[in-house]
């Protein structure tokens, strides 16, 4: 478990870090004077040898991290990261505590299910972002400015960075890379997120890093989309032949194995319930 996280080069200023002790992708932009971060995994000590991996590989401190959205695979890790400035979309904070992963009986779920040994969950701790923004939030460092984007769409408080200089896309969640997308959350929007993937293809974007799965470009961007837009008409056809929620047919973009039957069964009821709200 002590091994160091492999960070991997994406472009110049870029780099990845795609480990499954983080269970999720985390990044960073290595400016000038600091290190801005985006997500920091699921579990604490994995979050701990990603920031030491960025700051002994570039001799700057980490100065800010994004916090992508409020799921814990990406909120638990953040103990790590309590000195630098944490930020975050202002809808973040209602998630976070209407968040069901936080209770007694998640923990102890994933205490018992979790490969690497649940001793890791001890020292998880709640934390909510201290910077919250609106729609959009820059930093700068000297002439270098990195974006992040209130986007929604996989989550309320989704949001995605992208740094112009090295078009460098930095999706999170809101693409998951050659998987099965999860969009079962009780927050998701359809409409925004395939709105926010065409916003993406009409960008300067060389690189992809997804929040999920390896980095990627913009033709699985084009992938993802396919797969939201048949959903959509699929649930559509369900919802007209008075089919109930589990028999939307499934797009055959991604496969469905057994660990995305669970993703599939959460997808198809949030797509029903938001496309049949809107029809009514």
């Amino acid at each position: 478990m002590s091994d160091p996280i492999h960070l991997q080069q994406v472009s110049k200023s870029t780099v990845a870090a795609i480990d499954p002790r983080l269970a999720s992708n985390a990044a960073a932009i290595i400016l000038d004077d600091f290190i801005v971060a985006v997500d920091a995994g699921m579990r604490p000590f994995a979050a701990r040898l990603f920031r030491a991996a960025l700051e002994d590989t570039y001799h700057r401190p980490v100065k800010y991290l994004c916090v992508t959205h409020y799921h814990h695979d990406h909120t638990f890790s953040l103990k790590p990261f309590k000195d630098v400035t944490l930020f975050a979309s202002s809808q973040i904070v209602e998630n976070l505590k209407n968040s069901p992963d936080w209770s007694p009986e998640a923990f102890e779920r994933w205490k018992n299910d979790d490969p690497l040994g649940g001793d890791w969950l001890d020292e998880v701790e709640f934390i909510i972002p201290m910077l919250l923004f609106y729609q959009r939030m820059d930093i700068i460092n000297q002439d270098k400015t990195v974006e992040f984007h209130l986007s929604g769409g996989h989550t309320s408080c989704s949001v995605y960075g992208y740094y112009p200089d090295e078009q460098v896309l930095f999706a999170a969640d809101l693409l998951f890379a050659g998987k099965f997308p999860f969009a079962g959350d009780g927050t998701n929007d359809p409409e925004r997120w395939i709105s926010t993937l065409k916003t993406w293809l009409k960008m300067d974007i060389a690189k992809v890093v997804p929040g999920h799965g390896p980095v990627t470009d913009l033709d699985e961007v084009r992938k993802q989309l396919e797969f939201l837009e048949t959903m959509k008409h699929n649930t559509f056809e369900a919802i007209k032949a008075g089919k109930d929620f589990s028999e939307i047919d499934l797009p055959s973009v991604y496969p469905v194995g057994e660990k995305e039957k669970w993703f599939a069964e959460k997808t198809q009821k949030r797509f029903y319930e938001y496309y049949l709200k809107i029809q009514s």
